[in-house]
């Protein structure tokens, strides 16, 4: 379907005509028949706190910026529409049939592109927009937020804040998720208080109109960078279940080492021999997929110690407490900032390390697949450290 959609034209007068540029300096100037303009955050600064050395070691082909700017927005559309190819595309449409900036996301390469270069202008064939009545929110993110809990909650949960913020909450009749295929997607919108009879899966449904359709700026903006005002959103929402009564049956344990056992990329091929080496110090092995959100809520709020491969398990790192020690494990063909970004922002004592790579990894298509050789004595030596530093603590305690 993709491909005939850039090929063989059908109900083409769904292909937009243009772009709607914002006006920021006079908000006047929008036409509120096409647009209404909520600014939330104007010119955030985000900022990559990170280590010269760590930051150098950052993958060429995705090397992060050390500072952004971001000009936050939800934006109204009445009788607009949202199309999405549910890979790297999501185009907010109004009713002048104009792409809205902005709201609307397009990548290439991973990398976001100008409105005017938005995948929708390559389409040719177009279903017929599935109407709703009344006022529906985007949470759409492009194709990660489809599967990815890492990009879930990075991505996509982080939109209902500038919503909220927006003051529009409560006109929303309908949400517009990308998927609502797993398990964390469903729990995680229970917790936030949103119903299932108010929910539109974006996977079966991606080409939408409504009396008002409204979206807002990506909650990376066009960058990379974790936003502060994120982090502290996510932890607001989510750490009051981590003191909540429950029956979960998961033993808490204060190190905890996030295996990728579940997955086909960035294995640790020597983990056998790392877990054995971890048993001196009483790790208890979670396989992220394999617990609910509550589970990971209570399990990550209590650790002292959580270290793995990078890769979207690692995110249930919001629920630490400040000061936990988390150790990230990564191929030096692949050196992303997302973890050690938030680890920064949320106070956690952050430290990695770097496992040679067996060949050149020239691109993130190839490195997010590479496995790990683990160099053990390197754990072992930071393990050490963190328990005579815990130590040292207890003398002084007895001694004050």
């Amino acid at each position: 379907m993709k491909i005939l959609g850039r090929i063989i034209p059908f109900n083409s007068r769904y292909k937009p005509g243009g772009v709607c540029n914002i006006n920021l300096e006079d908000l006047d100037q929008n036409n509120p028949r096409e647009v209404t303009i909520h600014q939330v955050y104007t010119n955030y600064e985000t900022k990559l706190n990170i280590p010269e050395d760590l930051y150098r070691a950052c993958s060429a082909y995705w090397k992060p910026k050390r500072q952004v700017s971001t000009n936050y927005m939800v934006v109204e559309a009445p009788n607009g529409r949202i199309y999405t190819d549910n890979e790297s595309s999501v185009a907010v449409v109004s009713c002048y049939n104009r792409v809205i900036e902005n709201v609307s996301l397009s990548l290439a390469s991973g990398k976001v592109t100008a409105p005017t270069f938005n995948n929708i202008f390559e389409q040719r064939f177009f279903t017929v927009p599935e109407r709703y009545e009344g006022t529906v929110f985007s949470l759409l993110t492009g194709g990660a937020g489809l599967n990815n809990i890492g990009h879930w909650f990075i991505d996509v949960l982080p939109r209902l804040h500038l919503l909220k913020k927006s003051g529009l909450y409560d006109k929303v009749d309908w949400f517009l998720v990308p998927s609502l295929r797993y398990d964390f997607q469903m729990e995680t919108l229970e917790l936030l208080g949103i119903p299932a009879s108010k929910l539109i899966a974006g996977d079966k449904h991606p080409h939408i109109s409504a009396d008002c359709i409204i979206a807002s700026t990506a909650p990376r903006g066009n960058h990379t960078l974790i936003p502060s005002w994120l982090c502290e959103y996510i932890r607001e929402e989510f750490l009051p279940v981590a003191e909540e009564e429950s029956e979960l049956i998961t033993p808490e344990a204060p190190h905890l080492y996030v295996s990728r056992s579940d997955s086909s990329i960035r294995n640790v091929l020597n983990e056998d021999e790392l877990l054995k080496a971890l048993e001196t110090y009483g790790f208890k092995t979670v396989v992220s997929s394999q617990l609910s959100i509550k589970e990971k809520i209570k399990l990550f709020s209590k650790a002292k110690v959580v270290m793995g491969a990078t890769g979207a398990g690692l995110i249930s790192m919001f629920f630490c407490k400040p000061g936990t020690k988390m150790l990230e494990i990564f191929n030096e063909g692949f050196v992303i900032e997302p973890f050690y970004d938030i680890a920064t922002k949320i106070g956690l004592d952050y430290e990695y390390i770097i496992c040679k790579s067996n060949r050149k990894v020239k691109n993130a298509t190839q490195g997010q697949r590479e496995h790990l050789n683990v160099e053990v004595d390197k754990v072992l030596a930071i393990l050490k450290k963190v328990t005579n530093e815990k130590d040292q603590e207890t003398k002084r305690a007895e001694v004050a």
